[in-house]
C-alpha cells in the first residue's frame, strides 16, 4: 500500500471536524503520511482547535461545484503532494431548501469532487461516503412505514417519496463510477450525530440543546426541573445516536480495510448496540448543567420561543463571561426541534454489519453528550459547569 494521505472533503463540519482530529492518532498514531482538511471559508488551526502538524494541512477556497478541470487546478495548486491522496472522505454539504434543489447540488458536488480526485490521485484507494437516516424515509414518516431496528439490506422507499432522496442517486453515482477502476467505496449511515465543531454550525442538535439548557439554568437556577420540550411518546421512542468521534473511527476502518467493507459495503453506526430513548438521554443531559430533566408537560415553552424570549439575559451572559456571540446567532432551531419534537417514532438502527466487519468500539449516548458539552465550554460556545 502507498504511504496513506486523508483527504476530508468539508472538514469544518460536525463530521469532518472530528476525522481531522482522529486521523492524528487513528488508526494509530503514525499511520497516516498525510492527512488534508478542505472547507469552503478560511479554516486556520487556531479556529479547528487543532494544534499544528507538519503532516496537517488545512485548504480553503475550493469551489466543489466548479468544472472538473478547475477543481484539479485548484487541487493542485493549493494542496501539497495532492498526488499521493489514497483515501477520500465525503462528508461535504450544501443546504438547500427543496429536495430537488437539495439533490441537484448535492450530485453535482459529488460527481465534479470525485471525477477531479481520480485526474489527481492515481494511487486512489478508497472513498467513504457519509449519508444517514433519509434513506430509511426517516423524513416521511407518515407516508413511508418506517419498520425498525432498520437495517442496510432494507429495500429503498418507494416513489414518490424516493425521488427525494439524493443519498440514492450519490451512491449509484460511486457504484457507476467505481466500476473497472482501482479504488472502491463504503457508504457510511449514521443517525442524529451527537457533537462539537468550531465556529458556526448551524445543524448541530447538541449544541442546539446546550444552548438551551445553559439559559434555562441561568433564568431558572441550579436544581430546577426541566421537562423534555416534546411529546410523551416522542420522549419514550427508540433511536440509535452516533457520537461524532464513534463516527469518525468507524469511517476510517472501514477505508482502510476495503476488503471487508468496500465494493459499495453499506453500514449503519451508532453509539451502541441497544437502543436509547429520550427518557433515558434527557436527565442525562440536563444533569450536566445541574438541572433535573423529567418527562414533557403540557404548556412547555418551546426551545426555540425560550431563548429567543430570554436573548438578552444570553447577551449578557456572554458578556460576562467572554462566551461567543455567534452560536446562538446561527443556531437552527428548526433542526433541533425536528430531532428532539417531530422525530417521535422509533426509529433504531441494527448494528450486526458493522460489527460483522470487526468494529467493536461503542460509547454510552450521554458520555458522548457530555464530551461534546465539555468541548463546547472548552470553546466558550456555553458556560462551565
Amino acid at each position: 500500500m502507498s504511504q496513506p494521505h486523508a483527504l476530508v472533503l468539508g472538514a469544518s463540519g460536525i463530521s469532518g471536524w472530528s476525522l481531522l482530529s482522529q486521523l492524528r492518532t487513528y488508526p494509530s498514531a503514525g499511520y497516516w503520511k498525510r492527512i488534508t482538511g478542505t472547507t469552503n471559508r478560511p479554516f486556520s488551526f487556531e479556529q479547528a482547535r487543532i494544534a499544528p502538524e507538519d503532516r496537517i494541512q488545512l485548504v480553503s477556497g475550493i469551489n466543489l461545484t466548479d468544472t472538473v478541470d478547475k477543481i484539479v487546478d485548484g487541487f493542485r495548486s493549493k494542496v501539497k503532494d495532492i498526488d499521493t491522496v489514497t483515501h477520500v472522505f465525503f462528508t461535504a454539504y450544501i443546504a438547500k431548501d427543496g429536495f430537488q434543489e437539495l439533490k441537484q447540488i448535492n450530485n453535482l458536488l459529488l460527481e465534479n469532487t470525485i471525477k477531479a480526485v481520480e485526474k489527481f490521485a492515481p494511487k486512489l484507494e478508497s472513498i467513504i461516503l457519509q449519508t444517514g437516516g433519509k434513506g430509511y424515509g426517516l423524513e416521511f414518516p407518515k407516508e413511508v412505514k418506517i419498520r425498525p431496528p432498520l437495517k442496510e439490506d432494507m429495500p429503498r422507499i418507494p416513489k414518490p417519496w424516493y425521488d427525494n432522496i439524493f443519498y440514492y442517486t450519490q451512491y449509484d453515482l460511486l457504484q457507476e463510477l467505481s466500476k473497472g477502476k482501482k479504488w472502491t467505496f463504503s457508504e457510511i449511515r449514521p443517525d442524529g450525530i451527537v457533537g462539537f465543531v468550531p465556529g458556526t454550525n448551524a445543524m448541530n442538535m447538541a449544541q442546539g440543546i446546550a444552548i438551551y439548557l445553559a439559559l434555562y439554568r441561568k433564568e431558572h437556577g441550579e436544581n430546577a426541573e426541566v421537562p423534555f420540550p416534546g411529546y410523551e411518546h416522542g420522549y419514550h421512542s427508540t433511536h440509535s445516536d452516533t457520537f461524532q468521534d464513534l463516527l469518525a473511527k468507524f469511517e476510517i476502518f472501514a477505508a482502510v480495510n476495503p476488503d471487508k467493507c468496500g465494493s459499495g459495503g453499506v453500514f449503519n453506526i451508532a453509539d451502541q448496540d441497544q437502543p436509547v430513548t429520550w427518557s433515558y438521554v434527557w436527565p442525562g443531559i440536563c444533569e450536566y448543567f445541574g438541572l433535573k430533566g423529567v418527562g414533557p408537560r403540557e404548556g412547555t415553552q418551546p426551545m426555540q420561543e425560550f431563548v429567543q424570549e430570554h436573548i438578552s439575559e444570553w447577551q449578557k451572559l456572554c458578556e460576562s463571561l467572554g462566551l461567543e456571540a455567534d452560536p446562538v446567532k446561527y443556531q437552527n432551531w428548526g433542526h433541533v426541534h425536528f430531532m428532539l419534537v417531530q422525530f417521535d417514532f422509533d426509529r433504531q438502527y441494527d448494528l450486526s454489519h458493522a460489527r460483522q466487519v470487526g468494529f467493536t468500539e461503542s460509547i454510552d449516548t450521554v458520555q458522548g453528550y457530555r464530551i461534546a458539552l465539555d468541548r463546547m465550554a472548552a470553546a466558550k460556545v456555553i458556560p462551565k459547569f
